[in-house]
Protein backbone atom coordinates (compact mmCIF):
# COMPACT_ATOMS: atom_id res chain seq x y z
CA UNK A 1 0.00 0.00 0.00
CA UNK A 2 1.12 3.52 -0.96
CA UNK A 3 0.16 7.25 -1.47
CA UNK A 4 -2.66 7.15 1.07
CA UNK A 5 -4.50 10.61 0.67
CA UNK A 6 -6.03 12.63 3.75
CA UNK A 7 -8.92 14.97 3.61
CA UNK A 8 -10.30 16.40 6.94
CA UNK A 9 -13.71 18.13 7.44
CA UNK A 10 -14.89 20.24 10.55
CA UNK A 11 -17.97 19.69 11.69
CA UNK A 12 -20.14 20.65 15.05
CA UNK A 13 -21.81 18.13 16.79
CA UNK A 14 -25.57 19.27 18.69
CA UNK A 15 -26.42 17.49 21.97
CA UNK A 16 -29.60 16.50 22.48
CA UNK A 17 -30.07 18.16 25.32
CA UNK A 18 -27.54 21.19 27.28
CA UNK A 19 -24.48 19.10 28.80
CA UNK A 20 -24.07 20.20 32.15
CA UNK A 21 -21.22 19.15 34.47
CA UNK A 22 -19.87 20.51 37.60
CA UNK A 23 -17.64 23.13 36.40
CA UNK A 24 -19.17 23.59 32.76
CA UNK A 25 -22.48 23.57 30.24
CA UNK A 26 -22.02 23.37 26.37
CA UNK A 27 -24.81 22.31 23.97
CA UNK A 28 -22.80 20.63 21.09
CA UNK A 29 -18.86 19.85 20.50
CA UNK A 30 -16.41 21.10 17.93
CA UNK A 31 -15.67 18.07 15.68
CA UNK A 32 -13.22 17.05 13.11
CA UNK A 33 -13.45 13.75 10.70
CA UNK A 34 -10.58 12.59 8.61
CA UNK A 35 -10.41 10.29 5.50
CA UNK A 36 -7.73 8.42 4.46
CA UNK A 37 -7.89 7.23 1.13
CA UNK A 38 -6.06 4.53 -1.09
CA UNK A 39 -6.71 3.31 -4.45
CA UNK A 40 -8.89 0.81 -3.41
CA UNK A 41 -10.01 1.52 -0.04
CA UNK A 42 -10.90 4.63 2.43
CA UNK A 43 -11.61 5.08 6.37
CA UNK A 44 -12.50 7.81 8.43
CA UNK A 45 -11.20 9.15 11.69
CA UNK A 46 -12.83 11.47 14.15
CA UNK A 47 -11.26 13.62 17.31
CA UNK A 48 -13.65 16.33 19.11
CA UNK A 49 -12.00 19.94 20.49
CA UNK A 50 -13.55 19.93 24.25
CA UNK A 51 -13.74 23.45 25.06
CA UNK A 52 -11.25 22.92 28.64
CA UNK A 53 -8.77 20.80 26.31
CA UNK A 54 -6.58 22.92 24.19
CA UNK A 55 -6.26 21.49 20.86
CA UNK A 56 -8.41 23.15 18.34
CA UNK A 57 -9.25 23.28 15.07
CA UNK A 58 -6.33 25.08 14.08
CA UNK A 59 -4.06 22.44 16.17
CA UNK A 60 -4.54 20.37 13.71
CA UNK A 61 -4.21 22.47 10.15
CA UNK A 62 -0.77 23.22 11.90
CA UNK A 63 0.11 19.75 11.88
CA UNK A 64 -1.45 18.60 9.11
CA UNK A 65 1.38 21.30 7.29
CA UNK A 66 3.92 18.69 7.58
CA UNK A 67 2.51 15.62 8.29
CA UNK A 68 3.56 12.38 6.64
CA UNK A 69 1.46 9.71 6.72
CA UNK A 70 3.05 6.09 6.61
CA UNK A 71 3.35 3.88 3.77
CA UNK A 72 0.83 1.28 4.79
CA UNK A 73 -0.67 -0.09 8.06
CA UNK A 74 1.58 -2.38 9.39
CA UNK A 75 3.36 -0.43 11.82
CA UNK A 76 0.65 1.91 13.17
CA UNK A 77 2.10 1.85 17.17
CA UNK A 78 5.72 3.07 15.80
CA UNK A 79 3.98 5.66 13.54
CA UNK A 80 2.10 6.82 16.34
CA UNK A 81 4.56 7.12 18.80
CA UNK A 82 6.41 9.38 16.02
CA UNK A 83 3.74 11.62 16.06
CA UNK A 84 3.52 12.55 19.35
CA UNK A 85 7.05 12.85 19.65
CA UNK A 86 6.65 15.29 16.52
CA UNK A 87 3.31 17.12 17.66
CA UNK A 88 3.33 17.14 21.64
CA UNK A 89 0.51 17.64 23.54
CA UNK A 90 -1.67 16.95 20.15
CA UNK A 91 -3.02 14.06 21.39
CA UNK A 92 -6.71 14.53 20.20
CA UNK A 93 -5.91 15.07 16.80
CA UNK A 94 -2.99 12.40 16.75
CA UNK A 95 -6.24 10.28 17.93
CA UNK A 96 -8.09 10.86 14.80
CA UNK A 97 -4.97 9.62 12.27
CA UNK A 98 -4.86 6.37 14.42
CA UNK A 99 -8.33 5.50 14.61
CA UNK A 100 -8.61 6.36 10.67
CA UNK A 101 -5.67 4.33 10.08
CA UNK A 102 -6.89 1.28 12.39
CA UNK A 103 -10.37 1.69 10.27
CA UNK A 104 -7.85 1.68 6.85
CA UNK A 105 -5.93 -1.68 8.25
CA UNK A 106 -9.32 -3.24 8.73
CA UNK A 107 -10.63 -2.41 4.96
CA UNK A 108 -7.32 -3.58 3.85
CA UNK A 109 -6.90 -6.63 5.74
CA UNK A 110 -10.21 -8.05 6.73
CA UNK A 111 -9.11 -7.63 10.59
CA UNK A 112 -11.08 -6.07 12.91
CA UNK A 113 -9.76 -3.29 14.89
CA UNK A 114 -10.36 -6.52 17.88
CA UNK A 115 -8.86 -9.07 15.71
CA UNK A 116 -5.68 -6.74 15.36
CA UNK A 117 -5.30 -6.73 19.13
CA UNK A 118 -6.65 -10.46 19.32
CA UNK A 119 -8.86 -9.65 21.48
CA UNK A 120 -12.12 -12.00 21.60
CA UNK A 121 -14.45 -11.00 24.00
CA UNK A 122 -17.47 -9.22 24.24
CA UNK A 123 -17.22 -5.93 26.30
CA UNK A 124 -19.63 -4.85 29.17
CA UNK A 125 -22.71 -2.81 28.45
CA UNK A 126 -22.08 0.78 28.13
CA UNK A 127 -23.05 2.98 30.88
CA UNK A 128 -25.38 6.13 29.71
CA UNK A 129 -24.89 9.44 31.00
CA UNK A 130 -26.81 11.83 32.38
CA UNK A 131 -25.61 15.47 32.86
CA UNK A 132 -26.39 17.62 35.89
CA UNK A 133 -30.56 18.08 35.40
CA UNK A 134 -33.50 19.40 37.05
CA UNK A 135 -35.85 16.48 38.71
CA UNK A 136 -38.12 17.32 34.83
CA UNK A 137 -34.94 16.82 32.71
CA UNK A 138 -33.60 13.96 34.57
CA UNK A 139 -37.18 12.09 34.28
CA UNK A 140 -37.36 12.77 30.57
CA UNK A 141 -34.00 11.37 29.71
CA UNK A 142 -34.81 8.47 32.01
CA UNK A 143 -37.69 8.00 30.23
CA UNK A 144 -36.08 7.95 26.69
CA UNK A 145 -33.26 5.60 27.79
CA UNK A 146 -35.63 3.69 29.65
CA UNK A 147 -33.52 0.49 27.56
CA UNK A 148 -29.99 1.10 28.95
CA UNK A 149 -28.63 -0.55 31.68
CA UNK A 150 -27.33 1.24 33.98
CA UNK A 151 -26.58 5.18 33.97
CA UNK A 152 -23.59 7.52 34.51
CA UNK A 153 -24.64 10.68 36.95
CA UNK A 154 -22.83 13.77 36.91
CA UNK A 155 -23.40 15.36 40.08
CA UNK A 156 -21.64 18.38 41.88
CA UNK A 157 -21.39 19.03 45.81
CA UNK A 158 -24.45 20.98 46.31
CA UNK A 159 -27.03 18.71 44.07
CA UNK A 160 -25.16 15.18 44.40
CA UNK A 161 -28.25 14.20 47.16
CA UNK A 162 -31.15 15.54 44.95
CA UNK A 163 -29.80 14.10 41.74
CA UNK A 164 -30.31 10.58 43.28
CA UNK A 165 -32.98 11.01 44.91
CA UNK A 166 -34.69 12.46 41.88
CA UNK A 167 -33.06 8.88 39.72
CA UNK A 168 -34.07 6.77 42.13
CA UNK A 169 -37.60 8.05 42.10
CA UNK A 170 -37.75 7.38 38.39
CA UNK A 171 -35.45 4.50 38.30
CA UNK A 172 -34.54 0.97 39.52
CA UNK A 173 -31.10 0.55 37.63
CA UNK A 174 -28.01 0.84 38.84
CA UNK A 175 -25.47 3.77 38.94
CA UNK A 176 -22.43 4.99 39.15
CA UNK A 177 -21.63 9.18 40.52
CA UNK A 178 -19.37 11.32 38.66
CA UNK A 179 -18.01 14.30 40.40
CA UNK A 180 -15.74 15.95 37.20
CA UNK A 181 -13.99 17.86 40.07
CA UNK A 182 -17.39 18.89 41.74
CA UNK A 183 -16.16 18.63 45.42
CA UNK A 184 -14.10 20.36 47.72
CA UNK A 185 -15.35 19.17 51.50
CA UNK A 186 -13.69 16.28 52.06
CA UNK A 187 -15.94 15.03 54.89
CA UNK A 188 -18.89 15.37 52.07
CA UNK A 189 -17.25 12.92 50.03
CA UNK A 190 -16.62 10.07 52.82
CA UNK A 191 -20.58 10.73 53.38
CA UNK A 192 -21.25 10.26 50.32
CA UNK A 193 -19.19 7.04 49.35
CA UNK A 194 -20.53 5.18 52.13
CA UNK A 195 -23.94 6.24 50.65
CA UNK A 196 -22.88 5.11 47.59
CA UNK A 197 -22.02 1.86 49.08
CA UNK A 198 -25.29 0.89 50.68
CA UNK A 199 -26.70 1.75 47.21
CA UNK A 200 -24.63 -1.00 45.61
CA UNK A 201 -22.64 1.81 43.60
CA UNK A 202 -19.75 0.09 42.13
CA UNK A 203 -17.31 3.51 41.87
CA UNK A 204 -17.17 7.37 42.60
CA UNK A 205 -15.58 9.40 39.80
CA UNK A 206 -12.99 12.22 40.12
CA UNK A 207 -14.62 14.16 43.40
CA UNK A 208 -11.87 16.51 43.67
CA UNK A 209 -9.39 19.08 41.59
CA UNK A 210 -7.36 16.83 39.50
CA UNK A 211 -4.41 18.30 40.91
CA UNK A 212 -5.62 17.68 44.10
CA UNK A 213 -3.93 14.33 44.61
CA UNK A 214 -3.77 14.11 48.58
CA UNK A 215 -7.69 14.80 48.93
CA UNK A 216 -8.03 12.00 46.86
CA UNK A 217 -5.55 9.43 48.91
CA UNK A 218 -7.02 10.66 52.27
CA UNK A 219 -10.39 9.54 50.44
CA UNK A 220 -9.37 6.46 48.97
CA UNK A 221 -7.77 5.16 52.40
CA UNK A 222 -11.54 5.45 53.74
CA UNK A 223 -14.11 5.11 51.05
CA UNK A 224 -15.86 1.44 51.17
CA UNK A 225 -16.34 1.91 47.14
CA UNK A 226 -13.67 2.39 44.73
CA UNK A 227 -12.28 6.14 43.66
CA UNK A 228 -11.37 6.37 39.97
CA UNK A 229 -9.75 9.11 37.86
CA UNK A 230 -10.26 11.10 35.08
CA UNK A 231 -9.19 14.65 35.05
CA UNK A 232 -5.74 13.51 36.89
CA UNK A 233 -5.10 11.21 34.40
CA UNK A 234 -4.79 11.83 30.59
CA UNK A 235 -1.88 9.38 29.43
CA UNK A 236 -0.09 6.87 30.30
CA UNK A 237 3.09 8.98 31.33
CA UNK A 238 0.63 9.48 34.30
CA UNK A 239 0.06 5.84 35.45
CA UNK A 240 3.18 6.47 38.31
CA UNK A 241 1.71 9.72 39.22
CA UNK A 242 -1.90 9.01 40.22
CA UNK A 243 -1.50 5.21 41.09
CA UNK A 244 -1.30 5.33 44.84
CA UNK A 245 -3.96 7.64 45.09
CA UNK A 246 -6.58 5.93 42.99
CA UNK A 247 -8.91 2.71 42.38
CA UNK A 248 -8.92 3.31 39.25
CA UNK A 249 -8.77 5.46 35.56
CA UNK A 250 -10.96 6.61 33.06
CA UNK A 251 -9.09 5.84 30.07
CA UNK A 252 -10.46 7.70 26.50
CA UNK A 253 -8.89 7.31 22.91
CA UNK A 254 -9.15 11.16 22.79
CA UNK A 255 -6.72 12.16 25.71
CA UNK A 256 -4.69 9.23 25.18
CA UNK A 257 -3.74 9.80 21.70
CA UNK A 258 -5.55 6.83 19.47
CA UNK A 259 -6.60 3.19 19.51
CA UNK A 260 -3.11 2.06 19.87
CA UNK A 261 -2.25 4.26 23.26
CA UNK A 262 -5.59 2.82 25.11
CA UNK A 263 -5.38 -0.54 24.42
CA UNK A 264 -1.52 -0.08 26.10
CA UNK A 265 -3.19 1.87 28.77
CA UNK A 266 -5.73 -0.77 29.78
CA UNK A 267 -2.75 -3.63 29.65
CA UNK A 268 -0.79 -1.40 32.43
CA UNK A 269 -3.98 -0.75 34.55
CA UNK A 270 -4.52 -4.26 34.54
CA UNK A 271 -0.93 -4.37 35.17
CA UNK A 272 -1.05 -2.06 38.26
CA UNK A 273 -4.26 -3.96 39.40
CA UNK A 274 -6.11 -0.96 38.54
CA UNK A 275 -10.15 -0.54 37.78
CA UNK A 276 -10.20 0.51 34.33
CA UNK A 277 -13.09 3.28 32.41
CA UNK A 278 -13.22 3.07 29.03
CA UNK A 279 -14.69 6.32 28.39
CA UNK A 280 -15.04 8.89 25.85
CA UNK A 281 -15.87 12.94 24.98
CA UNK A 282 -18.95 13.24 23.24
CA UNK A 283 -17.52 11.19 19.58
CA UNK A 284 -19.33 10.34 17.02
CA UNK A 285 -19.97 6.65 15.78
CA UNK A 286 -16.65 6.31 14.37
CA UNK A 287 -14.71 6.90 17.64
CA UNK A 288 -16.97 5.15 19.80
CA UNK A 289 -17.38 2.12 17.55
CA UNK A 290 -13.25 2.14 17.37
CA UNK A 291 -12.97 2.57 21.23
CA UNK A 292 -15.62 -0.42 21.22
CA UNK A 293 -13.29 -2.39 19.47
CA UNK A 294 -11.04 -2.25 22.45
CA UNK A 295 -13.49 -2.12 25.37
CA UNK A 296 -13.40 -6.18 26.41
CA UNK A 297 -10.69 -5.31 28.60
CA UNK A 298 -12.06 -2.31 30.38
CA UNK A 299 -14.14 -3.14 33.95
CA UNK A 300 -16.60 -0.57 32.63
CA UNK A 301 -17.42 0.91 29.39
CA UNK A 302 -18.54 4.48 29.11
CA UNK A 303 -19.02 4.71 25.51
CA UNK A 304 -22.87 6.43 24.52
CA UNK A 305 -21.24 10.09 23.17
CA UNK A 306 -22.98 9.42 20.15
CA UNK A 307 -26.22 8.69 22.23
CA UNK A 308 -25.69 12.14 23.36
CA UNK A 309 -25.99 13.99 20.36
CA UNK A 310 -28.46 14.56 17.41
CA UNK A 311 -26.57 14.85 14.22
CA UNK A 312 -24.14 11.60 14.01
CA UNK A 313 -23.73 10.94 10.32
CA UNK A 314 -22.18 7.53 10.76
CA UNK A 315 -24.68 5.97 12.69
CA UNK A 316 -26.46 4.76 8.92
CA UNK A 317 -26.36 3.96 6.03
CA UNK A 318 -24.84 6.93 4.11
CA UNK A 319 -22.15 6.35 1.86
CA UNK A 320 -18.79 7.72 1.70
CA UNK A 321 -20.14 10.66 -1.17
CA UNK A 322 -23.85 11.32 0.70
CA UNK A 323 -21.52 12.35 4.68
CA UNK A 324 -18.90 14.24 2.20
CA UNK A 325 -22.23 16.43 1.27
CA UNK A 326 -23.21 16.66 4.49
CA UNK A 327 -20.23 17.27 5.90
CA UNK A 328 -19.41 20.49 3.39
CA UNK A 329 -22.90 21.66 3.63
CA UNK A 330 -22.58 22.25 7.26
CA UNK A 331 -19.80 24.97 6.16
CA UNK A 332 -18.28 24.55 9.92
Amino acid sequence: MSNILLEYFPYRLNFKYPFRLSHTERTGTDNLYLKLSTEKHSAWGECVFIPYYPETLATFKEINKTLKLPENTENINEYIQQLKQQFPNSNFCIAAIDIALHNLKSKTTGQSIAEQYQLKGQPNKSSFTIGISSDSEMEQKLFENAEMSYFKLKVNQEEVNRIISTFQLFSKKPFTIDANQGFTDKSDALKLSYKLADLGVQYMEQPFHKDDLESHLWLKARSPIPILADESFQTYADFEKIVKHFDGVNIKVMKSGGISETYKCLKRAQEMELKSIIGCMSESSVAIDASMQIASIADFVDLDGNLLITNDLFKGDLSDEEIIDELRKAKC
